[in-house]
């Protein structure tokens, strides 16, 4: 078992030598660098803890291309909505949604951003509980759908409907404040 490790420890750094350039140039042709060099590390942490790559040196580059495009795919199709760094409770995340903005914005900026914030608050506090509580976990706090089922006590089946669900009814909420979907522009 430890003679396994090792030796994928060995291959996992002989595969990143080799091939993360290759697979960087890839990402760098799509994305700014900071945020390839960040898919980069990413795709190399998936594909070994994925564990599942059991071919040779000549397929890894395939293998990691073929992971990078996901996380490329995953990163472009979800935008993350940030709302502070650290480790925040639900309700720490709400008072820094509803604080009103501090910046360098105009002031029609600042009002803009303040209804919105304000509406999202509004709608927050709209949603059934389950729903507020797995939109405040599972999408301000960006926590996985694991970590979601294991501070709640749901199945992890549950946790997605109730992301969804909550992700569904904050968006209709918002719609004043979104894009028109038919606007192509």
């Amino acid at each position: 078992m430890v003679e396994a490790a090792a030796h994928d420890d060995a291959f996992w750094h002989a595969a990143y030598c080799s091939h993360a350039p290759a697979v960087l140039a890839f990402l760098r042709r799509r994305m700014e660098r900071e945020e390839a060099e960040d898919v980069l590390q990413e795709t190399f942490v998936r594909a070994i803890r994925a564990g599942s790559y059991r071919g040779d040196d000549r397929n890894a580059r395939a293998y990691l291309m073929a992971t990078a495009r996901h996380v490329l795919i995953n990163r472009l199709r979800r935008p993350r909505l940030v709302v502070a760094a650290g480790d925040l409770t639900a309700e720490a995340g709400r008072d820094a949604l509803c604080e009103a903005p501090s910046g360098e914005a105009s002031p029609e900026e600042d009002a803009a951003w303040g209804a919105f914030r304000r509406r999202l608050c509004d709608v927050l506090a709209e949603l059934k509980e389950r729903y507020r509580q797995a939109f405040e976990l599972g999408v301000l706090q960006q926590r996985s759908y694991a970590e979601v089922a294991a501070v709640t006590g749901w199945s992890l089946p549950q946790v997605k409907i109730n992301v969804y669900r909550a992700r569904r009814r904050v968006i209709q909420g918002l719609a004043d404040y979104l894009p028109d979907p038919g606007d192509s522009r």
